[in-house]
């Protein structure tokens, strides 16, 4: 016969503190089962006993016995495997500020969740309470020496260590740590990962074959080697993964880095088969979906990317705004704007909010006419009276729909509504400044940048606008060169900042020095406006064939650019 059941409800109050400050006070209920029957085992995995423990580390907790309190719950989850216990033990620990507690209790929990984002948090938390290399390090000998821990804690070694900005220091630390554990591979594997961050590449590859000589078929210690890998050749990581997969098929984790390597070439279509066998393995894994959906959205398969989104949505993501959204896209591409609306009206707040209300705005203006998008937008910047970045963000995208309609004096003037109302906001400084070199206001247009300059002293993008526009017009190039290179100092990876830096080089007549720019800046960016400059410089050196090949191939890829077409003709008739 069943014995009665009765159910435990204990509702747990935590602080986590770190640096003398809390951080975040979190309600938490933990529903355990208690069985009648004391030898049994209940629906969570805790007999009786270990929900007696857990009990007794929550009381210890509550009467200021922190030590006792973590200790308990550090055994109790180690017994258990439950990751929910780690980060008790971790929550109760930092209460008391006993940090070695916490980073014990840390590793456990990252050994248990590696991918908790929670978990990385307490992690940096801690290393920030640990002091020097040299204390940390006498922290974590006392760890290792813990049997039952070593392994998990050499496994997080570079992570503890990570905030300590000499890279050197800290391999030479996780060598000294790890030398007594050579047996292990996560001896080897901890070696392994700081030798990489410190950047000595050949020693790294020595440590991770090592790793795998001594557990093969490993999958983390695979994972880190194509990390390696990737320093020198993102061909080389793929070949090794490749091969890794044909001896290890059912290595799910590396097969989902190889498809992650494949996308980041572009190889979507491979990419997108690899994710489908590793999601025959996981089928319930959120971001595998996720990112087949993604990647058939990316080749146009917009009949399985629909399958792949509302199976992320059926899986309960954590967050499910970038699925409504994409569900809407591809509705929007199937022409189905009834749909499209819908969806991207479920987006209700976070970062594609304001993309999804311009997206929906932007239909009822191809439907109804621009006064009617334009509504629907005033409408939501009414809504948000409390959110004032919010509704910030919503005047530009009202402006936005407007310059997509190339009605640029309608967007200006909405933007001086809102300029005159918000003076100092430097985004509809910006924005309008971009609108006015479209109508030809240029005292507006640079009277705009100098300002958000002066509010914003490190906004690259308004020195190379009011720099590159300089060069637009050939006058002051001194200063649109100064300009210029400021943005670049600012942001030096910047594809179009390189291009307004060759565009200005060009102007001033250092035709050899442009071209050099304009190839980098192409070469970093495939945009058709670099392209129509690029091009326009290879037709002043002589080059004319090679110009008109740039153009032909860039207007392929971009039927629609007024500035390739205009170039073109100019050169071209």
């Amino acid at each position: 016969m069943n014995m009665p059941r009765q159910k435990i409800i204990v509702t747990v109050l935590f602080v986590i503190a770190t640096s003398g400050a809390v951080s975040r006070v979190t309600a938490q209920s933990l529903e355990v089962t208690k069985s009648a029957d004391s030898s049994k085992v209940n629906d969570t995995g805790l007999t009786d006993q270990m929900l007696y423990q857990y009990l007794i580390s929550e009381i210890a907790g509550q009467r200021g016995r922190a030590g006792l309190a973590s200790r308990g719950m550090i055994d109790l989850t180690q017994r258990t495997r439950d990751p929910r216990l780690a980060r008790r033990a971790v929550e109760i620990a930092f209460q008391a500020r006993q940090m070695d507690a916490a980073l014990e209790a840390t590793t456990l929990w990252l050994e248990l969740e590696p991918d908790s984002l929670g978990a990385r948090q307490a992690l940096s938390a801690i290393s920030g309470n640990q002091g020097t290399l040299d204390a940390t390090k006498l922290n974590l000998i006392g760890l290792l020496a813990l049997p039952k821990r070593t392994a998990g804690v050499l496994m997080q070694l570079s992570g503890i260590l990570s905030r300590f900005p000499d890279k050197l220091a800290v391999s030479a630390a996780v060598t000294e740590l790890a030398s007594p554990y050579l047996d292990l591979p996560e001896a080897h594997f901890a070696i392994a990962q700081a030798r990489m961050v410190a950047k000595d590449d050949t020693a790294a590859l020595a440590a991770i074959d090592e790793a795998d000589s001594r557990r093969r078929g490993w999958a983390q210690a695979a994972i880190l080697k194509s990390q390696i890998l990737r320093q020198t050749s993102d061909e080389s990581a793929g070949s090794f993964l490749k091969k890794f997969l044909t001896t290890y098929p059912a290595a799910t984790d590396v097969r989902v880095v190889y498809a992650r390597l494949l996308a980041a070439q572009k190889a979507y279509l491979p990419a997108r088969e690899e994710f489908r066998i590793a999601m025959k393995n996981k089928p319930a894994d959120v971001e595998i979906a996720y990112a087949l959906g993604l990647l058939s959205q990316q080749v146009e398969d917009y009949a399985d990317a629909d399958i792949q989104f509302k199976r992320v949505i059926e899986l309960k993501p954590g967050d499910a705004s970038p699925i409504f959204f994409n569900l809407g896209s591809i509705a929007d591409a199937q022409k189905r704007p009834a749909d499209a609306m819908e969806w991207y009206g479920k987006v209700k707040n976070g970062d594609y909010f304001v993309t999804a209300q311009l997206k929906i705005a932007g239909i009822l203006a191809r439907g109804e006419g621009m006064k009617a998008g334009r509504k629907f937008l005033q409408d939501a910047q009414a809504t948000q009276s409390d959110a004032p970045e919010t509704r910030i963000q919503l005047i530009l995208a009202e402006a936005q729909l407007l310059r997509d309609a190339k009605a640029f004096n309608e967007a200006f003037d909405a933007l001086s509504t809102a300029i005159a109302k918000n003076p100092d906001t430097a985004d509809l400084l910006y924005d309008r400044a971009m609108v006015a070199e479209k109508i030809e206001k240029f005292d507006v247009l640079e009277a705009d940048l100098r300002k958000v300059i002066e509010l914003k002293p490190d906004h690259a993008q308004a020195y190379n606008a009011l720099g590159y526009t300089f060069a637009e017009r050939n006058k002051r190039l001194d200063e649109a060169y100064a300009l210029v290179t400021k943005a670049l100092s600012l942001s030096p990876e910047d594809a179009f900042i390189q291009d307004s830096l060759g565009w200005v080089q060009f102007r001033a007549g250092r035709v050899d020095e442009a071209l050099a720019t304009l190839k980098k800046a192409y070469q970093t960016r495939r945009d058709p406006e670099i392209a129509a400059h690029l091009g326009e410089v290879l037709w002043a050196k002589g080059e004319e064939a090679e110009a008109l090949k740039l153009w032909q191939t860039a207007l392929l890829e971009n039927p629609d650019n007024d500035l390739l077409r205009a170039v073109m003709g100019k050169f071209k008739p």
